[in-house]
This record gives structure tokens, C-alpha cells and sequence, in this order.
């Protein structure tokens, strides 16, 4: 008789995971509902309502996605739009940085500069380094348009508490705006070389191009073949275009003991920082 109930105790709870209807939770059922093959858009979508309703910030995203993408219904923007400013307000900071992107690129409503950095700064004000990092980017790309040289100074003030909070995508745009000399940004190879070394150390295949060069031109640094042809390899390794032609080229002007030597540096590194050699 245990052995019975207990059977029978076994086939209930298999039958509650496998009806999503018996799931108290409409989020849980929602996502039983997408799971199906084809997904049941409208009843994931009726509960992803009453999920948004009672709180939950990622049904209203995932209502966001659905009207974006026109899963089950239409693509309405208007209505995405809606759903992922209710997310990013209940805490989904991501979302907030993408109604930035939606607003500024004018593809699912129209076109609205202003909305769009009001994201951005929303999110920022909250504490989300990652919108710092895509609203300076925005700057640099008005300051390079010549729209204000001074843009690239303020894109220079968002990205540094960026980088202290970890965001590798500000080393980028630090190490860019040094290189290149953006706007009121005055070039300058020490800085340039401070912030893609650190940005090659973490593993940025472009930056680690960038470090290459600098040791092979020196430039914010002594020349140095060894160590370009080992940043080279790295940023190879890691699928960058610019250091598989740097490879090529710093290779076919080195020695074979230099090349042997870069190479066994950059293997090296890759196994102590987990990056494929």
C-alpha cells in the first residue's frame, strides 16, 4: 500500500509539471506555453499580462518582445515600447538601454534623439555602467560626424567610472579616443597605450591589435617585436581581422627566434588567462 501512494504521489507531481495549467505561478505558465513546439503566443502572452500586473519586471519585458518582434500578434511598437519602459522602471535596467537603442535608431517608432538619451541616462542615473559605455559611444560617433568636438570630452567623463566598474567596453572607447585624437580630444600615446594594455589584458582581441602595434611602432612604449608578435597571436586567436593581418606582417619581418619567442609568449598567456592560443 506506501509502495501505491507513493506511485501515485510520483504520477501527480509528473502530471502538475507537465500541465502548465496546475502551475500557480503565470509566469511559470507562460514559459510552459512557449516551450510548446509551436509556442502558444497567446495564452504565454494572456499570462506574461497577469505576471506584468502583479510585478514581475521580466514578464513586461518578455511583452516587450513579443510585441517587438510581432510574436503571436502584430509588431507593435508603440506597445513594445510601453512594456519595456514598465521593465526598465521596475528595475530591468537592460531594457532602459534598449529603449535608448529603439528611440535612437527609429526602426520601431519614430526616430527620437531625446527619448533616447533620456533612456540612457535614466539607466545611467540608476547605476548601470553598460549605458554609460553606449551613451559615450554615441557621443564619439557625433563628435567623429563633427556634430560637437566637445562630445568626445563628455563621452571621456562617462567612460571613466565605467571602466572602474569593470566595463572592458570603456577601456575601448578610452583607448580609441587617445589613438585617434577624437574631437576635443587631444591624441596622446601614453594614455593610449594605458588603456589598451589594460583592455588587452582583459581579453579584448582588438585591443590586444592595438597593443601589437604599439610595441611594433613604439608608440606610448619601447619598440619591442617580441611582445607585438606576441599580442598579435593573441588578438589572432581571438578572431580579430586586424591581428591576423599584423601576425602575418610582423612574422614576415621577424627572425625565427623572435617568432618563436612571441608565440610561446602568447601561449603562455592564453593558458594562464583562459583565452584559446
Amino acid at each position: 500500500m506506501r509502495i501505491l501512494l507513493l506511485t501515485l504521489l510520483l504520477l501527480s507531481t509528473c502530471a502538475v509539471a507537465a500541465n502548465p495549467t496546475t502551475d500557480p505561478d503565470p509566469e511559470a505558465q507562460a514559459h510552459h506555453y512557449l516551450a510548446q513546439d509551436p509556442p502558444a503566443h497567446d495564452q504565454a502572452r494572456a499570462l506574461f499580462m497577469q505576471a506584468a500586473e502583479q510585478g514581475s519586471p521580466t514578464a513586461m519585458a518578455y511583452l516587450g518582445w513579443m510585441f517587438e518582434h510581432g510574436h503571436g500578434t502584430a509588431p507593435d511598437g508603440e506597445q513594445a515600447v510601453y512594456w519595456y519602459g514598465q521593465a526598465a522602471r521596475a528595475g530591468a535596467l537592460p531594457y532602459a538601454m534598449h529603449l535608448g537603442w529603439i528611440h535612437l535608431r527609429g526602426e520601431l517608432v519614430p526616430r527620437d534623439r531625446e527619448t533616447s538619451e533620456d533612456w540612457f541616462r535614466y539607466a545611467i542615473d540608476q547605476g548601470h555602467a553598460p549605458a554609460r559605455v553606449a551613451l559615450a559611444s554615441i557621443w564619439i560617433a557625433d563628435a567623429l560626424g563633427g556634430r560637437d568636438p566637445d562630445l568626445a570630452l563628455e563621452a571621456e567623463a562617462l567612460l571613466l567610472p565605467a571602466m572602474e566598474a569593470g566595463e572592458v567596453l570603456a577601456l575601448y572607447f578610452l583607448a580609441r579616443l587617445y589613438i585617434e585624437g577624437i574631437g576635443s580630444v587631444t591624441a596622446d600615446d601614453d594614455k593610449a597605450f594605458h588603456y589598451t594594455r589594460e583592455g588587452a589584458r582583459q581579453g579584448h582581441p582588438r585591443m590586444q591589435a592595438w597593443l601589437a602595434m604599439m610595441h611594433a611602432d613604439g608608440r606610448g612604449v619601447a619598440a619591442d617585436p617580441v611582445a607585438a608578435i606576441q599580442w598579435s597571436n593573441l588578438a589572432a586567436a581571438g578572431g580579430d581581422e586586424l591581428g591576423m593581418e599584423l601576425r602575418q606582417a610582423l612574422e614576415s619581418r621577424a627572425t625565427p627566434e623572435q617568432i618563436q619567442e612571441g608565440r610561446g609568449r602568447a601561449v603562455t598567456w592564453a593558458l594562464s588567462h583562459g583565452q584559446p592560443d
